[in-house]
């Protein structure tokens, strides 16, 4: 495993995305910080973009006003760059080396924290999880893999109580609870999954899940801004934003154009623990995708199954969401990884991840050798945790890149 240089750039407005654009665009040579006239196009791209924005934010690629914004991206075996605009704390400026809470963007180390145990016989993909629960509702038939994947079946965690319970009590609640489906036969996201792979890992081990994550992946990338949030130690994350709507609209708040609200702490959820509870630095999450998906950290046959895309989220993402107006389309998920097809820049793998108070992206582009990184200070009041589409910013940044 290797760590890529980094280099700091401090922009405002669309100069951020300016630089973010021609970083991923240009030759592979040390990833410049400025701007190319060559790369113009991407910069008046994204102006439009934002324009349409902040002039229509209920129809354009956006929804709602971002007031702070990290972005890191590097090429082939250049530095990785980042970028930041607005404020991470209230009236104060972002910092680049500002870590946020990342939110289901954690479910990438849990992954591939599984993966090498399987790779080292401590565990299989196959085994069943009555191994280590044997009150788990259908552990008879639930297996690693459908962890993994989503396909328990499995009913999701009480939100009420992440945050106050312990992984296990979360746990626990779970297994009190009828299956939403018979393993193995639907795609349904489920955090409750990946807190019980969490515990699944701890359990074969004997080993805590923070400990295995630190000394697996988090030290030897020299990943010194990210940890796992209420266990790990590390820089505080900023707080973050929510949005209000005039209307008191709640979830609706979410696909429409809600003002920023007052500030609000990004919550502390030790409870998401294996599922959404660690905080990173948009530079530490760059290295790491692109070790990851790179192949640096689990071997051929175990990256190959985490970024096939099963059949059933296939089918589940053609059916549920709508991409019209954006021209990149999100393929499913394979063990722990997605999938997006992105005009102009090809296959891209990764994850988002969404908390009260930030969100974000992480994704590698083989086709491209593009490693790009968003973690932003907002998140829309009513969403739900870990949803697993792209984010607004999300959307309007890869629609720039590859439109």
């Amino acid at each position: 495993m290797t760590v890529r240089r980094i280099r700091w750039t401090i922009l405002t407005g669309a100069a951020l995305l300016i630089a973010v654009l021609a970083a991923c665009t240009a030759v592979p040579a040390p990833v410049p910080t400025t701007t190319e006239p060559s790369d113009a196009v991407f910069g008046d791209r994204m102006a439009a973009s934002l324009l349409q924005w902040r002039a229509s934010p209920s129809t354009g690629p956006f929804a709602y006003t971002i007031p702070g914004v990290a972005v890191a991206a590097s090429r082939g075996d250049g530095a990785v760059v980042v970028a930041v605009s607005g404020d991470g704390d209230a009236g104060v400026a972002l910092d680049p080396a500002a870590t946020f809470h990342i939110g289901s963007m954690t479910k990438l180390f849990t992954a591939a924290l599984i993966m090498q145990l399987d790779q080292e016989g401590v565990l299989a993909l196959g085994d069943t999880i009555d191994r280590w629960f044997p009150a788990a509702p259908g552990g008879d038939l639930i297996t690693v893999r459908m962890l993994l994947q989503h396909e328990s079946g499995l009913s999701e965690l009480d939100f009420a109580r992440v945050g106050t319970a312990t992984p296990q009590q979360l746990i626990d609640d779970v297994f009190t609870r009828v299956p939403a489906f018979v393993p193995g036969t639907a795609y349904e996201y489920l955090n409750a999954g990946y807190i019980v792979l969490g515990r699944i890992a701890e359990l074969a081990t004997a080993t805590p899940y923070e400990q295995l994550v630190r000394t697996r992946f988090i030290q030897p990338l020299g990943l010194a801004h990210t940890y796992l949030d209420g266990v790990g130690t590390g820089p505080e994350a900023v707080n973050g934003f929510v949005l209000t709507c005039a209307d008191g609209e709640g979830a609706a708040c979410a696909g429409k154009g809600g003002t920023v609200g007052a500030q609000s702490p990004s919550p502390q959820w030790p409870g998401a623990w294996a599922a959404g509870s660690m905080v990173s630095s948009a530079a530490d999450q760059a290295v790491w995708i692109r070790a990851l998906v790179g192949g640096d950290v689990v071997d051929a046959g175990h990256l190959g199954e985490m970024l096939q895309v099963t059949p059933l989220s296939s089918q589940y993402y053609s059916a549920a969401y709508d991409t019209s107006g954006v021209p990149h389309v999100q393929l499913g998920e394979g063990a722990g990884i997605a999938t997006w097809m992105v005009p102009g820049v090809g296959t891209c793998h990764g994850h988002a991840g969404a908390i009260p108070g930030s969100n974000g992206i992480a994704a590698y582009c083989p086709d491209s050798d593009l490693a790009i990184v968003i973690l932003n200070t907002i998140q829309p009041a009513g969403l739900t945790p870990g949803y697993p589409g792209l984010t607004p910013l999300t959307a309007g940044v890869l629609w720039a890149l590859g439109g």
